[in-house]
């Protein structure tokens, strides 16, 4: 456990903008800042730097030609982008105008596409030349028009043949001709929404089934996004860069929202690569980091073997999955900042909880609830566990979503009744410690049946990234007897060490019961992740 003075006047984060209490906007920033501010720096990245006022141009302009094309509050439109100025210009510009956004998976397949589009009942797709394959493919009736990015096209005559022979019988649009069209000086404010209006539709990945839409208010975003700015101490000086996937909510709040609430600056990388963002913290000075533990293992392995200037790094945020105590550790070591440990999801607009940055930080735990958000860890007759003992995480605020879209029944199933309100079920087992912090134990989909007995995947994960010779490891289980399992490890060895199941059967022993140590090893090149980089235990095959 460290310890952290606590912070003074002079480090105390800048009042944030206030926001009117019956209509708000999630666009309403990025405009606050380009009157504060207009000169300042709000994106960095391939395209160019991009200033506050250039920005909120760009929104107003795109803006004006959505309506031209007759979109308006309520309609509902795709992104298919990676992590580009013109992402963040096409979410805030349909923000702006009460149009709700449906931000996708770069990685699906066009069919995939097919199912959230025609799902989300979308009127339109904003994407890029990058995706112009998939994007000819889509069967999705009710889509009216797709407007293309052609922002990083070289050579203007390799684009005709594309699109005078586009096969969609949809109308087509390029996104640079909509905004020379529309821009001029004026810079009006977004339109006053009332809170609970949708601002997007995250999917899910899918684990149980068919992708559900989680809805998002602006009020969820904008209350989440104001308690991570607070937590992180996030001031105008600041860097964020883009780790994560713009589409993933994690990206969305943790860094393009919380961002533009503190009048910060932006470096967009496009995709991840470990070498990538290592050299974009080193060349753009970049102050605040939020990654998966899967990418700070990828970061890592680079910089064991080079040396990188990371010394603007003031924080390393760590989400989405738990992080193992000794890679914690690694990371402070390495990139030379302190790790701050938070848990969210989706359906809580993201971040929930998360351990200061000045106080007691605990690694392994995910801190204290944010500011405006209750937890709760209760025993399966609903009664409140007591400290130590695990139960099933609950979640109260004006972070939890509205519901899944179309589908009434699941939502009921999430979001229950309780005498002091409506309460976010998250699935995720949890304990509070003595001092209030949450510890993440497992999600309960994930807990293997042993004999009767249920196992909880991390704990064994957390023994196995203790022994030198381990770069990555997944715990699931495998059917072994009609209503039991058995345990299985996939093991990604660290280059130049030897790694053998009976090295880590010896290394298990005496680490944990006998009944816990994984009777089934294979041996792997990399863990299957999502696009956040969270593993995806579906994924990993069931033989034995």
């Amino acid at each position: 456990m460290t310890t952290y003075p606590e912070a003074s006047p002079d480090t105390a984060p800048e009042a944030l903008p206030e926001v009117p209490p019956k209509t708000l906007n999630l666009a309403q920033p990025v405009f606050i800042g380009a009157e504060r501010h207009p000169e300042k720096t709000a994106f960095l990245c391939r395209e160019g730097v991009t200033s506050y006022e250039a920005l909120a141009d760009r929104i107003t302009a795109l803006a004006g030609a959505l309506e031209q094309l007759g979109l308006q509050n309520g309609d509902k439109v795709g992104l298919l982008l990676y992590n580009t100025s013109a992402f963040a210009v096409a979410y805030f510009a349909l923000l702006s105008i009460g149009i709700a956004v449906i931000p996708l998976n770069t990685r699906l397949t066009a069919p995939e596409l097919d199912t959230i589009l025609n799902d989300a009942e979308a009127r339109l797709l904003i994407s890029s030349l990058e995706f112009y394959e998939a994007v000819t493919r889509l069967q999705v009736p009710a889509l009216e028009g797709i407007i293309l990015d052609t922002e990083l096209l070289q050579n203007e005559s390799e684009l005709d043949p594309l699109l005078n022979s586009f096969p969609l019988s949809c109308a087509l649009y390029r996104m640079d001709e909509l905004l020379e069209r529309q821009l001029s000086p004026a810079m009006p404010l977004p339109y006053d929404l009332p809170p609970d209006t949708l601002a997007t539709l995250i999917y899910t990945s899918g684990t149980t089934g068919k992708p559900k839409g989680v809805m998002l208010s602006h009020q969820n975003i904008l209350a989440d996004a104001r308690a991570n700015v607070a937590v992180i101490e996030a001031v105008p000086d600041d860097r964020f860069i883009t780790i994560s996937p713009l589409f993933h909510v994690f990206g969305q709040t943790n860094i393009l929202v919380s961002a533009m609430l503190a009048g910060a600056s932006v470096v967009l990388v496009r995709k991840f690569s470990p070498k990538t963002v290592l050299e974009a913290i080193q060349r753009h000075k970049v102050t605040f980091m939020a990654a998966v533990p899967t990418m700070y293992l990828m970061m890592l392995t680079h910089l064991r073997e080079k040396i990188f200037d990371l010394s603007s790094l003031r924080v390393c945020h760590s989400g989405a999955a738990p992080m193992a105590v000794e890679t914690f550790h690694d990371v402070e070591k390495f990139f030379g900042a302190p790790v701050q440990e938070g848990y969210g999801l989706s359906e809580a607009s993201s971040i929930v909880c998360s351990n200061p940055l000045h106080g007691v930080r605990k690694p392994g735990a995910v801190g204290l609830p944010l500011n405006g958000v209750k937890i709760r860890v209760l025993l399966e007759d609903r009664q409140e566990a007591a400290p130590g003992e695990i139960g099933e995480l609950y979640i109260q605020g004006d972070i939890v979503m509205l519901g899944y879209y179309k589908r009434p029944e699941e939502t009921e199933k999430t979001l229950l009744s309780f005498p002091d309100g409506i309460w976010l079920k998250t699935k995720d087992l949890a304990y509070k410690d003595e001092d209030g912090y949450i510890h993440i134990v497992d999600r309960t989909d994930d807990l293997i049946n042993i004999g009767g007995v249920k196992v909880y995947p991390r704990e064994i994960e957390e023994v196995f990234y203790k022994h030198p010779a381990v770069q990555a490891v997944a715990v699931t289980g495998v059917p072994s007897t009609l209503h039991h399992e058995a345990i299985k490890a996939f093991v990604v060895p660290k280059n130049g060490h030897e790694c053998t199941r009976e090295i880590l059967l010896e290394f298990c022993r005496g680490q944990l019961a006998d009944f816990k140590i994984p009777k089934y090893y294979e041996f792997v090149d990399a863990i299957p992740q999502g696009a956040t980089g969270k593993i995806l235990r579906k994924d990993l095959s069931r033989d034995i």
